[in-house]
């Protein structure tokens, strides 16, 4: 019986691992999908999303200009202005500078021959200067009372025929006056009291000797 059932058994074994081989072969191939989709759904999650950025807003226009064109109260007292010299542009402040352009209908010499002369007169201190006459420009650096300041000259870029003079300066350093330590004024008037005091009619000999 045993030998019998030996071979039967053996193809019935067989039997079944063929047919259940299909099966474990679709739950193996269910369960790499599976993973597969669980690996996708974590990936999507964990990937960050960046939220849209808005366009940057555009930014304003603002004029550099004064409102008026005349000389500010911080240029120089004594800086010295081109006779008929028309004011152009007064630029509002830039850090601890100011520019003003003026233009003219002079040309490079007398101009260069004007300043350099009356800033001398003025007590100005020039640094350097640099002249291209095929360019008909003209640059001068200068100081005050540690306050420099420069002054380039060049044809007009509307009008060929007119000079532009630009000049640049350093405003005027402001003092907190709350820095500055109390001013002390004394109310006396007269000598004080023992000035006013009367001679001693009967002086001791100690006093008589001094």
């Amino acid at each position: 019986m045993n030998y019998a059932a030996g071979p039967v058994q053996s193809s019935v074994k067989q039997f079944v691992e063929a047919e259940q081989a299909p099966v474990i072969s679709r739950r193996r191939s269910w369960r790499c999908a599976l993973a597969l989709c669980l690996l996708a759904i974590f990936a999507c999650k964990a990937a960050p999303t960046s939220a849209p950025v808005a366009p940057p807003e555009p930014i304003p226009h603002r004029a550099t200009d004064e409102a008026s064109k005349e000389l500010p109260p911080d240029l120089y007292k004594t800086m010295p202005i081109y006779p008929g010299a028309k004011v152009e542009h007064v630029r509002k402040p830039k850090g601890a500078m100011r520019e003003i352009v003026f233009s003219t209908d002079a040309q490079l010499n007398p101009l260069v021959a004007f300043y350099k002369e009356e800033l001398k007169k003025a007590n100005f201190h020039i640094t350097s200067t640099l002249i291209m006459p095929a360019r008909k420009t003209w640059s001068c650096d200068f100081h005050i009372e540690g306050r420099p300041g420069s002054i380039t000259m060049f044809p007009s870029d509307d009008d060929k025929s007119r000079m532009t003079i630009d000049l640049i300066y350093e405003l005027p350093a402001h003092i907190d006056t709350s820095l500055l330590e109390p001013k002390e004024d004394f109310d006396v008037v007269g000598p004080g009291e023992i000035a006013q005091q009367a001679e001693n009619p009967n002086p001791s000999k100690k006093a008589k000797r001094n």
